[in-house]
């Protein structure tokens, strides 16, 4: 939708002017409130989406918008994440299936994690919370707290710090996705992952998997990576038109991570 202001104002004032021709201070009165009235219309109708931003981006290279955001990554101290699937399920290494999964952050080594999983094709919901070396998780049936062996979680090698960090660091052929395809106020790239990027989320990668296609949306102004949608499989497990999409929000927020026990 188009909005042209000074049409508009032609426009109203004339209409204003012919109605009211023997009340000239009502006329003005009139008019200073509907030129109001045609202010906020053109704000209104900028924003839908068909005309410019009002603020323009700074225009970046695929690989400037990599670049930046990896470094502005050490700005950032906690986040909030999820994991979720258009098709398919992530499976780790140890045959557990991720349907969906969320939590919390604090860099660098703390996080929480609640996922809906399919172990053996039952359904079992897990909470987790790490604190440095500590791995604590709910028992799948009494859903009270346990302290585990380092080696025994499930979720040993996640780390959703991690995993953002490889997913910038490791993707290459970068190309600047379709502007008709880019949210406004964010920047976005194509491009391909080898899959051992993904050893943080699954635990472990099939070596000789096909390059993942990858495309990545960062916060024009943060520059914090805000999603990666990935597509293909880093297990043998997992099927080859596998898609999933990881989301960081809430950065920086007000986030304690304190031992369940």
């Amino acid at each position: 939708m188009t909005f042209t202001a000074s049409y508009g104002v032609t426009f109203v004032v004339s209409c204003v002017t012919a109605l009211t021709p023997d009340f000239p201070a009502l006329r003005w009165r009139w008019i200073g409130l509907t030129l109001s009235m045609v202010a906020l219309l053109a704000v209104a109708c900028s924003s839908d989406g068909s005309d410019e931003l009002l603020t323009a981006l700074e225009p970046l290279t695929p690989e400037q918008v990599v670049s930046r955001s990896s470094e502005a990554m050490s700005g950032m101290s906690t986040f909030r994440f999820s994991l979720s699937h258009d098709q398919g399920n992530t499976v780790l290494t140890n045959g557990i299936e991720v349907q969906k999964a969320s939590g919390t952050a604090t860099i660098p080594d703390s996080y929480t994690l609640d996922a809906d999983t399919l172990v053996s094709g039952f359904f079992v919901n897990s909470q987790v919370v790490v604190i440095g070396d500590d791995s604590y998780m709910t028992h799948p049936i009494t859903r009270g707290w346990q302290l585990l062996e380092p080696e025994a979680s499930p979720f040993r090698t996640f780390d959703p710090v991690s995993l953002v960090g490889s997913i910038l660091g490791q993707v290459v052929e970068i190309t600047s996705t379709p502007a008709s395809e880019i949210a406004g106020g964010t920047y976005a790239i194509d491009g391909k992952l080898p899959a051992i990027a993904l050893t943080t989320l699954t635990g472990g990668v099939d070596e000789t998997a096909p390059p993942l296609a990858v495309r990545v949306t960062i916060d024009g102004t943060s520059l914090f990576p805000v999603e990666a949608r990935i597509v293909g499989r880093a297990t043998a497990e997992e099927p080859d038109d596998l898609v999933r999409t990881v989301r960081l929000f809430a950065f920086n927020s007000d986030i304690t991570i304190a031992p369940p026990l």
